[in-house]
């Protein structure tokens, strides 16, 4: 039985559809309103009849067409309602959405009802299809312009729900990988939409896709699973940036690539690590280079000015690794890097304190570069191994200190 009675819980319903709008609840709740003020189901296509929201009341109708097009015809009754019958319980109502002064309609929401339609479900359908079209134009009257808002919604931090991200995103036609990780170009001499053309091009074999929202850096967005994939989204990086330079479409061209965030909730962390890499990058490596967040090891934190627990887990992805093999080969190369570096990188007088010949703490030291991913000569990883094993021999001291 319809919730809907009267003139005033028709208004109601208006008031209703407002505030979704103004609290950008999207279509889904427009959707999902309609479906419970008239105990139906509600679809909402684009005017090419493509999927943009769904909703049911409690309970549900059963099977449903998953488009309305078929159904539709070109017969709509005198208040603009196309009226069908989808099979022998399920009868359905079509409304159009409407589109701004030049764009026509914006698509149709189509309400399906058990048996035959209570008295107000025609004047209610009509109120949210015309506050669904209010929401597209809001968003743009273009399926572009739905997926710029989109996006620049969700790189802005506008999510706080897995679900609610996957539903906008299927409105705005944006099919989201598992997850993803940003990058973020710096191109000197090129014009904006020039720079976005090239890189498009020379990205497109990784399968990232730009961000449609404007900016004078361009974003660049991989689809990961892991975190192997963070090394081949910045080896395309690098490639485009070659690209770039020698074909001549620029001057220069730098970029900086975010961590790895499983959540996809959690892309506007990784795209402010690409802005971090990208910056400090350029100080520390100059033009014309890739820099990942991961690179910046130490500097990220300093110039971040990041807490405790920060530096605290700093060292313990540095230095676990070298931990983890020691215990699983009976090894001491952490104790090795111990002593290595508290003699000043000496290999004589580290070889006396452990009691071995030279050329084994010179193994040793390979071994811990390369399960480390560190060059030991480098002074940007000497600080950030020097770092971590301060700050992990000051947590031990305070885990040890009485309470």
């Amino acid at each position: 039985m319809s919730l809907l009675v009267n003139a005033d819980d028709l208004a109601g319903l208006a008031e209703r559809a407002a505030r979704v709008i103004t609290g950008g609840g999207g279509l889904k709740a427009l959707a999902q309103l309609l479906a419970d003020a008239t105990e139906g189901a509600v679809l909402i296509e684009d005017d090419q009849w493509r999927h943009l929201a769904a909703a049911e009341c409690r309970g549900g109708l059963g099977a449903l067409p998953a488009s309305f097009a078929a159904h539709h015809g070109d017969q709509p009754g005198r208040d603009g309602l196309v009226r069908a019958k989808v099979n022998e319980s399920v009868s359905a109502l079509c409304a159009p959405m409407p589109g701004g002064a030049a764009e026509g309609n914006a698509g149709h929401v189509t309400l399906f009802l058990n048996g035959k339609a209570p008295g107000h479900a025609a004047a209610a359908l009509r109120v949210v299809a015309g506050a669904a079209g209010v929401e597209c134009v809001r968003r743009g009257s273009g399926r572009a312009q739905a997926r710029r808002a989109f996006w620049e919604r969700y790189l802005s931090g506008g999510f706080v729900d897995a679900h609610a991200l996957r539903d906008e995103a299927a409105e705005a036609g944006v099919t989201l990988p598992t997850s993803l990780v940003a990058a973020v170009f710096d191109v000197e001499g090129a014009a904006p939409q020039t720079a976005r053309d090239a890189l498009a091009q020379a990205l497109a074999a990784a399968d990232a896709v730009l961000a449609p929202i404007p900016s004078s850096a361009p974003l660049a967005l991989f689809p990961v699973k892991n975190q192997a994939d963070v090394a081949r989204a910045r080896q395309a990086a690098a490639h485009a940036v070659r690209v770039l330079v020698q074909a001549g479409t620029a001057r220069s061209v730098a970029c900086g690539v975010g961590g790895h965030r499983p959540d996809l909730l959690d892309l506007p962390e990784s795209v402010a690590q690409a802005r971090q890499a990208l910056t400090l990058g350029c100080r520390l490596f100059g033009r014309n280079s890739v820099t990942t967040y991961a690179d910046l090891g130490l500097y990220a934190l300093l110039h971040a000015g990041a807490g405790k627990e920060a530096f605290a887990a700093f060292a313990e992805s540095m230095l676990e690794p070298l931990a983890v093999y020691d215990r699983r080969h009976r090894t001491d190369l952490l104790h090795t890097l111990r002593l290595y570096v508290e003699a000043g990188e000496n290999v004589k007088i580290a070889a006396e304190r452990l009691s071995v010949h030279r050329h084994t703490i010179f193994y040793r030291l390979n071994q811990i570069s390369q399960i480390l991913k560190v060059d030991l000569k480098s002074p940007k990883d000497q600080l950030s191994v020097r770092a971590a094993l301060a700050i992990r021999q000051m947590h031990r001291g305070e885990d040890a200190s009485p309470s």
